[in-house]
């Protein structure tokens, strides 16, 4: 056990495959944040300007907080 992970920690990237591999996680976070904030608006309807941006951006990013809070609020 300890030796596989000791190979898994002693593996090198290089930063192109360390950039490629958090595009590649990146993604589907951000497709579930956009899905989950174009889902869960009500929200934004007492805001205007730069605070509706701001929410729904916000909203995009920190949907496992929100998704956490929307099951224990109800």
């Amino acid at each position: 056990m300890l030796a596989k992970l000791d190979r898994l920690l002693s593996y090198e990237m290089k930063v192109s495959e360390f950039i490629g591999t958090l595009v590649l996680l990146g993604i589907p976070y951000g497709v579930v944040g956009v899905v989950w904030s174009v889902t869960h608006t009500a929200h934004l309807r007492n805001l205007h300007g730069i605070d509706v941006i701001v929410s729904f951006l916000g909203s995009i990013v920190c949907w496992p907080v929100l998704l956490v809070a929307n099951v224990t609020m109800t």
